[in-house]
């Protein structure tokens, strides 16, 4: 019997995945450049209407900062805007999209036609390895050996201040984020207070905090599947910062799936689920902790980096060398000078 695995995700393995996720990269890339030049420049670089564009997402983000900080992220994009040669080699195509016009980026982006260099064909989506002597029906599962667990949660044990921001007073900490099914339904972890900290403190949940669970039994995905969950650690005084998350993972959820459905010339194929549910859930961590390195460079915006955990189940029957729940795992989350330590678990149960 094949053993459950749980990670953290790191990355894309797949390089004709990740030209494509850069390109989508660079284009939120650009809206927040949008959004900086914009409070430099408004006439010259005016937003798009209504409300709904990445650029009015990445302003609210934008609009948290200190105004000494927003000045100089404003002033370093305007002087980099000017260089012309520079970005038509880092943005290639995406170089046409012109942020002196109303229209948002995400419209103008639409508009391109899709680099042929960045095609493949669907096939490709499919090289995800799979656990062959794992594959099979729900049915098959419960028959294979053991007992049958048909429920998986993400469990909270700890979260430690190993160092507290630069902020004031103490550390307002908030956890939130983002559920992945095997079929790639997304569900938002409502954000919920964990305490105040200084430097040193802890808050212990015994027995430990369920975060989400799933149901291993439904749907029509075969076995071996996976479950992701991003967590989003917050400071309170960070200002809508959980929002602003959920917004993001949203956007680029959809920018993804439209993008690999561009480079494969058809709907992504093979219906929910698989090694195509996994490489979308993937490949939006990987744009969105870009996303976050950008802000940290450019707009100086320091903030804590959410982080997407993976659990693999091949069976009902599976189990973390025979036990139901798994090692105890730390994540390490920095930003505005402080240091924070989340350590979780998962779990199955009847």
């Amino acid at each position: 019997m094949t053993d459950n695995i749980d990670t953290v995700v790191t990355g894309i393995t797949n390089a004709k995945v990740l030209a494509v996720a850069e390109r989508v990269v660079c284009e939120f890339q650009l809206a927040a450049e949008k959004v900086a030049a914009h409070h430099s420049e408004s006439a010259k670089y005016p937003m798009p209407s209504g409300s709904t564009a990445t650029e009015h997402l990445m302003a609210s983000r934008f609009k948290a900062l200190p105004e000494g900080t927003r000045k100089k992220a404003a002033d370093r994009i305007v002087a980099d805007l000017k260089n012309q040669p520079g970005r038509a080699k880092k943005l290639d195509d995406l170089a046409k999209v012109d942020l002196h016009s109303t229209t948002s980026v995400e419209a103008q982006v639409r508009k391109l036609p899709f680099p042929a260099k960045l095609k493949f064909p669907a096939d490709e989506l499919r090289k995800t390895p799979v656990t062959k002597d794992a594959v099979g029906t729900v049915e098959q599962t419960a028959a294979a050996a053991g007992t049958p667990l048909r429920k998986l949660e993400l469990r909270l044990h700890q979260v430690k201040c190993v160092e507290e921001t630069n902020e004031a007073f103490k550390d307002e900490i908030s956890l939130g984020g983002t559920a992945v099914d095997e079929s790639g339904d997304a569900d938002k972890i409502s954000s919920f207070r964990v305490k105040s900290f200084h430097t040193g403190g802890v808050q212990t949940y015994a027995p430990p905090r369920r975060l989400v669970w799933f149901n291993l039994a439904e749907g029509p995905v075969k076995f071996p599947k996976s479950y992701f969950v991003t967590l989003v650690l917050a400071e309170v005084d960070q200002g809508g910062f959980s929002s602003f998350v959920d917004g993001l993972i949203n956007k680029v959820r959809v920018a993804i799936s439209k993008a690999l459905g561009d480079a494969i010339g058809s709907q992504l194929p093979g219906g929910p689920g698989g090694p195509i549910a996994e490489l979308i859930s993937k490949a939006i961590d990987y744009v969105v902790g870009k996303i976050f390195s950008f802000l940290k460079v450019v707009w100086q915006d320091d903030i804590f980096q959410p982080f997407t955990v993976q659990a693999t189940i091949p069976s009902l029957s599976s189990r973390w060398a025979g036990r139901s729940d798994s090692p105890e795992r730390t994540v390490t989350y920095t930003g505005h000078g402080g240091k924070y330590q989340l350590v979780y678990d998962w779990r199955m149960f009847s």
